[in-house]
Parts: structure tokens; sequence; C-alpha cells
């Protein structure tokens, strides 16, 4: 159980014990032998549900737990049903949780064999569509199209395509460890960039924020960066030739600073 499994140093699931005994009693681990196992691990988070009382009955934050599960893995595969396109709204709130890691994300839209071709078409663009609202973004990651279970496909029309999904998705598994050493050389790299932007904005704050007495001081300086920190955001990409997705977001940087 979850218990043991936190403890286990051979087991990458210390940090997990921090969400409590509410989670780790429900946190199950199975070692098996197995030749993919010996590189890659697999996750699997139970189903997302509708309601507030459904999301409370859980005992643990559940988003947290899938943020923190986000940050660490390596692939993060979102598996939709081809007959149920309406996404809840916890399912959401995870995927805008996990933006940040959205590199990583891929979307399987499962049992896409028990409809035709001519709706599949309809309900791939459906999904689509509802992901990009979503990700705030026209460009989603790659989805796979499949029936990823052993039994024959009860509608033959794109079999061909669902069985060249089912092939590149099992390739990608296979390349994974390969390519964790590419990811986590972009994410050193990353860091060292976002590293040089809060330098590069600490410094020009510090250089422009004026000198308050100590009353009203955290009251005074929140307004000062209301007013001014959008500025400072402007000039410092200019003189430093930053991007603008290199910069943190402007609201979550404010609350911070003030």
């Amino acid at each position: 159980n979850g218990d043991a499994a936190t403890c286990l140093s051979e087991l990458p699931f210390s940090s997990l014990s921090r969400f409590g005994s509410s989670f780790l009693t429900k946190f199950q681990v199975l070692v098996k032998e197995a030749e993919i196992l010996k590189q890659i691990t697999f996750i699997d988070t139970p189903g997302v549900l509708s309601g507030d009382k459904q999301r409370i009955s859980r005992g643990y934050d559940f988003m947290k737990v899938c943020q923190w599960l986000s940050s660490r893995c390596d692939l993060i595969l979102l598996l939709f049903d081809a007959h149920k396109l309406d996404i809840s709204d916890e399912f959401k709130e995870v995927i805008e949780a996990m933006k940040a890691d959205g590199d990583k994300c891929r979307c399987v839209l499962n049992k896409a064999d028990e409809i035709d071709g001519e709706n599949l078409v309809k309900v791939y663009g459906a999904l689509m569509w509802n992901l990009g609202k979503i990700l705030q973004t026209p460009e989603v990651g790659r989805m796979y199209v499949g029936s990823f279970w052993e039994q024959e496909y009860k509608c033959k029309d794109l079999e061909r395509l669902l069985n060249q999904d089912r092939k590149d998705l099992m390739q990608e598994l296979r390349d994974l460890p390969r390519n964790v050493c590419v990811r986590r050389v972009n994410s050193i790299v990353a860091r060292a960039r976002a590293l040089k932007v809060h330098i590069a904005l600490g410094a020009s704050l510090r250089a422009r924020l004026p000198v308050f007495g100590l009353c009203g001081r955290r009251r005074r300086m929140q307004l000062w960066l209301c007013e001014h920190l959008q500025d400072v955001y402007a000039d410092v990409m200019k003189e430093h030739q930053f991007a603008l997705g290199d910069m943190p977001p402007l609201e979550v940087f404010k609350e911070r600073s003030g």
C-alpha cells in the first residue's frame, strides 16, 4: 500500500507522504517483472468526478497530487472516451493545473472503433476544439486515436489508422527512456532562463522602487506595483531582449512581490 511504498528507497514515491494518510490509504503500488518496467514507471490516476460533493469525498487534494505528478513525470496521457466528449469541471481543472507541463501531454481517444469514420471525424474535431478552449491555444498536443484492448475492432472503417496510432503510441513509450536526457537538459535551460528573468526584474524593481515609511508600507508597495509593474516588464524585455513567453505571469508576480 501507499505507506509502505513511500518508505522504500527503491521506489520514487517518498515525497508523496506530504499528502497525508487519506491519500496514502488509496495509493497502491504494484511491482512486476517486465522488460518495459525496468526503465518506465506507469501511474494510473483515478477517473475525474463531477460535482463538489463527490470531489470532497476523496479526502485529499486531488488537484495538488496531479500537479505534483505532472511536474515529475516525462509523459502525460489524457484519456478520453469517444462516447463521452463532455469534459467535467474537475477534469478541466486538472488540465488547467497541468498547463505548465503541456509539452508532456498527449491525448488518447479510446473506444474509437465503436463509431464509424464520419462520426469519428466529428468527435475528433469537437474534442480538439474543447481542449483548445481549456488550454487557450490553437495548437493541442498529439492525439492518438484507437481502441486499446485485445478484442477485434467493432467498426473496421479506419482499422489501418487505429493500428498505426497504436503503433505510434507504443513507439513513443519505448523511446521515452532515450528522450528523458533531452527533456532534462531542456528543463535546466528553462530554469536558467527563468532565473535570469527574475534577476533582471529584481534589479529593475530595486532601482525604481521608492522608499516607503513603516506605516502602511505593504499597502503602498502593492499600489505602486499595480501602477508600474507593467512598465517595468516592458523595459526589462526591451533591455535584455526577453520574449513575452519568458516572463512570469504579471498578476502572479505582482501578488508574490507585494
